[in-house]
């Protein structure tokens, strides 16, 4: 039969109430309960007329359940005058009417039992927008008066809840708003209808016991009242059907109520703030969740409350820091993520949250919490598994919503700490923090935020069925089939297919946190490994075996592989900390084996073992990410200093398993943006310094860790340190100022104008931090200049008090003093870098400080030779534009202005023969990288003569690095190709062996020893291996060949006087 055919048939039959012929015909069409159908259809068009036929029945089959989409609106005809429900109908929503009723029989009995929503909630206005929650409580406040009953508040409340509810759902159901937008809606009607709750039953109580009023009362002002929503609440995230989990507290601890006082004067009702917020709290639970005839708002849940079923309904807000700091546990630390101030006083829910900062994000990487979120996770599991509904449970199943949620909430409570943009409470939002700071990739991020909108979609779906707390998907194939039209597909084979896809999705990131396979990190072990851990382990062949690995006393290193095993002695270790401590250990001595060195592996890793304070934090970040295993044993075989940062302070942990670590290079914007966002989270002065020292440790060891990886060349390494340096030093005179601007105000100085202005100061960077070629362990030389001379004048916003008049000289002097001691003052986290000011007009002798017309009559009057050459690498770190032209047009005069003296290249010559000859040092007994024949000042002293000697008339010479010198050199035809390549290459070789060296030995060092087995450990840290011959002697080899050619070239262009 034709569709046209098809129609006239059911028309006939319903003008003639044909029932067997009119349900053959909706069978035909679709229709599953055709009798029941064709009888509904009949009763509609009896109300509504015969002339909505051709466009009722195409809408209705549109529609996810076109029986119930029947039924209901059959329902809905009998309660609804006919011509109301026809202009609904004839209107633009009138199919989206269609759909809420093809849908959900909870809102089919909302329609029907509240007469004038049908005609207002299907207006195009009514649909067009969300509703804030202003919007929600100026409603509520205009229905509800303040002194209105508690049965009437309750009444109101709910028929409230059902107008928005149903409101909210159509836009839902009909693809009027997103996600976000939806669980917002209904977020906002809860923490409206709390907030109306507690302003009501806070006047009834009032009735009964007065004002609640704190012992302390000087200013007349009540004890205060919060309520916290937790969980979706507090991320606006409800579903239809969500119970809101709450939490009440109050402050301050001890008061009275006012009581009320009757005609006779007697007073009565006087009790503790105590009890009556807990009265107060019950009875906002009460107007919320007591079902009534017309139902309830919303469940509540009290649970996760300080001491949970067995603690006060409401406690202070001192107790609860008091619970959280000393009892507090991992679940709780997760579930305070979300919590939200809802209704009460929003400020003191604020505050008190503010002061539970600490304890929810902890300031250093804690892993340790892991394991306790597995075994919540486990035991989830475990009762899926018991109900035989794993696959059917969206929310606590395969790649469900739990799964996603504890995977976002894991991040932050494992790096929010540290980085403050990742404390947000809604799931969507910290998805796109972790994304953003590269905590998980981007396509990651797509899979989860595609998943969880798609699953909490249709957990929205199965809720508003029947306003049920299911989160399981139908058994009925016609129930099934109905879920997925409503999601927007065809069928429910489509809807399984995709739901399938993305709970594999979801599965495969979780698990990749949660659930790494011990199977696939012991793969690589070898028996070994096991057999030097085994108690029963026979000592001779434990010894013989250590030997041939190369360990020089045996006996030795098993006592401390013992440490591995067992633990430090004399430290006790929970069951938590031994069953994960035997899970790394293995790990731990397979990696030492294979390590070029296992024995200063080894001898590191017992010291790192045996600083640890937090053995099972650690432990488990280590059991959860085995690569760190790798990485931290190649560090304790290679790098003194790399093992220090690690065995000083275990929390710098926490930053080699970040993420940031993956890619070397960090532009020098980002370094500063990343500090200053660190410090401005800082309360306090001393907060401030160990907030700088801990970001240029963790800076360092990216550098330094993808330095020893070989992910980077000399030269981007020397340019991420300097600008390392340079972020560290701008910051600490950003700091040095605020510091002491309270007692010494600003620098002031009167411009030529007559005008005053704040006097400008600049920090000016020498040596290698002014070339940008800092290498660990140097110093930042540095000099200090200010524009010109003033006093001091008090800030606006300081204690006039405790102001100090100061000149400009003296205050400069004082923030420059405070700017060095800010960087180098050791604290537990060491220090940030050290100061080398020596360089500064007249040296020690000379102020720390100059003004700019001090600065420059200096280098026109007293100025020594060397400082001529010195000056070639200055540079300014900070300083206002004005500042930095003026200082260098100074330097530029005096550099490249005067002409050169008759004797200049030999005092050249012996400026850099009195630097090879250190103290205890003859020419003969000297390999020095640094000062040695043919060393790295070689180059330098021969690049900057040159610079000095062509630089007056040739600009592009005036380069403050030796590499970028060398190849203007080479540009301006100064040096050959020939020369050039071999002074670049033969410098930077020598640079990185001094890089090597000083990771090696943790200090400053340039001198290379002769014995073969340190040059062979040496070589193989720096990538030689042995089938290119023997490493140490290649090692020389390369050495020797990069200084005799550098020396060649630097005695060609200055050549010593005879007399040498």
């Amino acid at each position: 039969m034709t569709d046209g055919n098809l129609r006239e048939s059911l028309a006939a039959a319903c003008r003639h109430r044909q029932l067997p012929l009119l349900a053959g015909s909706l069978k035909e069409l679709g229709f599953r309960e055709e009798e029941k159908s064709a009888v509904n259809l009949i009763a509609i068009l009896e109300q509504l007329g015969m002339g909505i036929l051709p466009d009722l029945v195409p809408a209705i089959l549109a529609t996810p359940d076109p029986d119930l989409c029947l039924n209901s609106l059959d329902r809905l005809c009998t309660a609804v005058p006919s011509d109301e429900l026809l202009s609904v109908l004839a209107g633009p929503h009138g199919r989206d009417l269609l759909t809420v009723l093809g849908t959900s029989p909870f809102l089919t009995s909302i329609l029907v039992t509240q007469k004038k929503l049908p005609g207002r909630t299907f207006q195009k206005e009514w649909l067009a927008a969300a509703r804030t929650e202003g919007e929600m409580l100026r409603e509520l406040d205009g229905r509800i008066a303040d002194d209105i009953s508690f049965e009437k508040l309750q009444k109101e409340l709910r028929l409230f809840k059902k107008q928005e509810v149903l409101r909210i759902a159509t836009r839902d159901l009909c693809g009027l708003g997103d996600l976000a937008t939806v669980t917002g809606e209904i977020s906002a009607l809860a923490a409206a209808s709390l907030q109306k709750a507690f302003q009501v039953c806070g006047n009834l109580l009032r009735r009964q016991y007065g004002a609640p009023t704190p012992e302390d009362n000087q200013n007349g002002a009540e004890a205060a009242f919060t309520i916290l929503g937790m969980g979706k609440l507090g991320g606006r995230e409800l579903n239809f059907s969500s119970d809101i989990d709450l939490m009440y507290f109050y402050s301050p601890v001890t008061g009275m109520t006012t009581g009320v006082t009757d005609a006779s004067g007697q007073t009565s009702g006087v009790i503790p703030l105590h009890l009556y917020f807990v009265k107060l709290a019950n009875l906002i639970t009460k107007a919320i969740s007591q079902p009534t005839a017309d139902g309830f708002v919303f469940r509540v849940d009290l649970n996760l409350r300080p001491e949970g079923k067995s603690g006060d309904i409401a406690q202070s807000c001192e107790s609860a820091e008091i619970y959280y700091e000393s009892w507090g546990q991992s679940w709780e630390r997760s579930a305070l993520i979300k919590a939200r101030p809802v209704a009460g006083s929003i400020p003191l829910g604020v505050r008190l949250l503010k002061k539970l900062h600490p304890f929810i994000f902890r300031r250093y990487l804690d892993f340790g919490m892991i394991e306790d979120l597995k075994l919540m996770k486990q035991k989830i599991d475990g009762n899926l598994e018991r109900k035989k509904e794993g696959e059917r449970n969206i929310k606590l199943g395969r790649g469900g919503i739990r799964e996603i949620e504890f995977f976002i909430q894991t991040l932050q409570l494992i790096h929010a700490g540290k980085h403050p943009e990742l404390r947000v409470r809604n799931s969507l939002q910290a998805l796109r923090r972790l994304e953003q700071g590269k905590f998980i990739t981007a396509e990651d991020h797509q899979n989860l935020r595609e998943t969880y909108i798609f699953l909490r979609r249709v957990e929205n779906r199965l809720q508003i069925f029947q306003e049920q707390q299911t989160h399981s998907l139908p058994v009925r194939a016609e129930e099934l089939r109905t879920l997925a039209r409503s999601c927007g597909f065809d069928d429910a084979q489509s809807f399984s297919v995709c739901l399938e896809e993305h709970r594999n999705r979801v599965e495969k990131i979780y698990r990749g946190l949660f659930f790494g396979s011990e199977e696939e990190q012991n793969q690589h072990l070898t028996e070994e490994a096991f057999f030097l851990l085994d108690c029963d382990a026979d000592g001779d062949k434990t010894s013989q075996l250590l030997a041939r690995k190369g360990f020089s006393v045996p006996a030795a290193a098993h006592k401390s592989l013992l440490i591995l095993r067992d633990g430090p002695p004399h430290i006790w270790l929970t069951a938590k900390a031994r069953r994960l401590l035997a899970r790394i250990a293995p790990l731990f001595v397979q990696e030492i084996l294979d390590s070029p060195d296992p024995e200063t592996a080894l001898r590191n890793t017992e010291d790192f073992f045996t600083s640890l304070r937090s053995q099972t934090a650690v432990f488990a970040l280590l059991a959860e990410n085995p690569k760190l295993v790798h990485l931290l044993v190649s560090l304790f075989s290679t790098s003194r200093l790399l093992s220090r940062f690690f065995i000083e302070d275990p929390a710098a942990l926490d930053a080699l398993a970040s993420s940031a670590f993956a890619s070397f290079h960090k532009e020098r914007d980002t370094l500063a943006e990343e500090l200053a966002a660190a410090i401005a989270n800082c309360a306090s002065y001393e907060e401030k310094l160990e907030t700088l020292r801990r970001f240029r440790h963790e800076e360092f060891l990216r550098i330094a860790i993808n330095d020893m990886q070989d992910q980077a060349s000399q030269e981007e390494v020397s340019e991420q340190l300097s600008d390392l340096a340079d972020v560290c030093l701008q910051q600490a005179a950003a700091i040095a100022r605020d510091e002491l601007m309270p007692r010494y105000g600003l620098p002031l100085c009167r411009t030529s104008h007559e005008e005053n202005r704040e006097a400008a100061f600049a920090v000016v960077a020498l040596g290698r931090l002014g070339g940008r070629e800092l290498t660990y362990h140097s110093p930042l030389d540095l000099i200090f200049i200010f524009d010109l001379d003033g006093e001091t004048s008090p800030h606006p916003d300081a204690d006039p008090k405790r102001f100090r008049p100061q000149t400009n000289q003296g205050y400069f002097s004082r923030l420059a003093q405070r700017i060095i001691s800010i960087l180098s003052l050791r604290t537990g986290l060491g220090q940030v870098f050290q100061i080398d000011s020596r360089q500064r007009p007249s040296g020690h002798q000379g102020p720390l400080v100059s003004s700019l017309s001090s600065f420059a009559r200096y280098h026109q009057e007293g100025a020594e030779g060397w400082e001529r050459q010195a000056l070639t690498k200055a540079r300014v770190v900070c300083g206002p534009d004005h500042l930095r032209q003026g200082i260098a047009a100074v330097i530029g005069d005096f550099v490249y202005g005067p002409p050169l003296p008759e004797n200049f290249a030999a005092e050249v010559i012996r400026l850099r023969e009195e630097m090879a000859l250190k103290p205890g040092q003859t020419k003969e007994s000297s390999i020095d990288l640094k000062s040695g024949r043919g060393g790295l000042l070689d180059v330098i002293f021969l690049s900057q003569y040159l610079q000095i000697r062509h630089g007056g008339n040739r600009p592009a010479l005036r380069q403050t690095n030796t590499t970028s010198l060398l190849k203007a050199l080479r540009d301006e035809e100064i040096l050959g190709e020939e020369d050039y390549r071999k002074l670049s290459t033969g410098y930077h070789f020598l640079l990185r062996l001094e890089n090597r060296l000083r990771l090696l030995h943790d200090r400053s060092i340039d001198a290379l020893s002769d014995d073969p087995g340190y040059l062979t450990r040496l070589a193989l840290r720096m990538g030689y291996v042995e089938a290119a011959g023997p490493p140490a002697e290649t090692l020389m080899q390369d050495y020797l060949q990069a200084t005799e050619a550098i020396r060649k070239i630097y005695r060609r262009f200055l050549a010593p006087p005879q007399s040498s």
